[in-house]
C-alpha cells in the first residue's frame, strides 16, 4: 500500500500547489491514499466548507488537522461524514473525531491526528494517553499518526514509544521539512513533514507582515504568503502487514530563482 502524506497547507496559495501537483504525484508513485494536514487552508488558520470541497476535490482522502482546528466558525456546521481527523486531546467539541479508517482489500489502517503536549495551547491530556485510547479503540487496524506538535524530542519519543505498534508517525505543525525520515522496526517517522505554501515567507506567512510582528512588535493579522509556492510531503510504502518498507521526502520548491 502507497500512501502520500502532504505537509500542512497553507491559505489559497498552498491549495492552488496541491491542486497543481498532486495528480502528477499520484500517478509517478502509484498513489493508494493521500493524506493532508489542512489546519492552515483556509486563509492561514482553520478550515471552511468551501475549502474542505476544494481539497477532497483535488484528490486528497483525508485531511488531518491541529492547533488551528476551530479557528473558523464554519468548521461546527460541517457534515459529520467527513473525512476530518481533528485532535483527540486538544481542547475542542469534536475531540471524539480523531480517526478515519479506510481500507484497502483486507486491510484497515486508521488515520488519527494526536497533539503534543510540549509548548502546545489548549492540551487536554497526554498525546501517550490518547493514542493508548486509539490502539484499544481500533485494535486490529493499522495505524498511521499525525503527530501535530512543537518539540522534535516529544515526537521522537512517541515515535519510539509506540513503533511496534503503528506503521507511520509524521510530524506536523513547525512547516519546515526535517531530514530524517527514516524507518524504524517497520514504522515510518519523521519530525515534520513541512508545508505547502508560499516559499519566500515565514512558515507561510507574508513576509513582511510576520518581520513587523516579530521584530517591531506590532499588531498585525494573519495574512499568507502570495509567493510561489512549495510542496513538501512523504511517500510512504507499506507491506503486505502495513509495515513501512520505503519512506521518500517531497520538496519541491518554485522553479524560477526567487533569491
Amino acid at each position: 500500500m502507497k500512501l502520500l502524506f502532504i505537509g500542512d497547507i497553507v491559505g489559497a496559495v498552498g491549495r492552488h500547489i496541491v491542486a497543481q501537483r498532486l495528480p502528477y504525484y499520484k500517478s509517478l508513485y502509484e498513489v493508494d491514499f493521500v493524506v493532508a494536514n489542512g489546519e492552515n487552508a483556509a486563509h492561514g488558520k482553520g478550515l471552511t466548507k468551501k475549502v474542505v470541497n476544494q481539497l477532497l476535490a483535488s484528490g486528497i482522502d483525508v485531511i488531518t488537522l491541529g492547533n488551528h482546528s476551530y479557528s473558523k466558525k464554519d468548521v461546527y456546521d460541517l457534515d459529520t461524514a467527513l473525512p476530518l481527523c481533528f485532535p483527540g486531546n486538544m481542547v475542542g467539541r469534536f475531540q471524539d473525531r480523531h480517526t478515519v479508517v479506510l481500507e484497502k482489500g483486507d486491510i484497515k489502517f486508521a488515520i488519527s491526528s494526536v497533539y503534543g503536549a510540549v509548548f502546545m495551547d489548549n492540551v487536554d491530556f497526554s498525546p501517550f494517553i490518547m493514542m493508548d485510547r486509539i490502539l484499544k479503540q481500533y485494535p486490529d487496524h493499522a495505524h498511521i499518526i499525525d503527530f501535530h506538535g512543537e518539540a522534535t524530542a516529544e515526537k521522537q519519543a512517541f515515535m519510539h514509544y509506540y513503533k511496534d505498534q503503528v506503521s507511520a508517525v509524521l510530524g506536523t505543525h513547525t512547516h519546515v521539512q526535517t531530514v530524517d525520515a527514516d524507518i524504524f522496526n517497520g514504522c515510518a517517522y519523521i519530525s515534520d513533514v513541512g508545508m505547502c505554501g508560499g516559499y519566500i515567507s515565514i512558515l507561510g506567512r507574508d513576509l513582511e507582515e510576520a518581520l513587523d510582528m516579530i521584530v517591531h512588535q506590532k499588531q498585525t493579522h494573519y495574512k499568507p504568503a502570495s509567493s510561489p509556492a512549495l510542496f513538501s510531503g512523504v511517500m510512504i510504502d507499506f507491506d503486505e502487514n502495513m509495515r513501512a518498507v520505503s519512506i521518500e521526502r517531497i520538496y519541491e520548491k518554485p522553479s524560477e530563482n526567487l533569491r
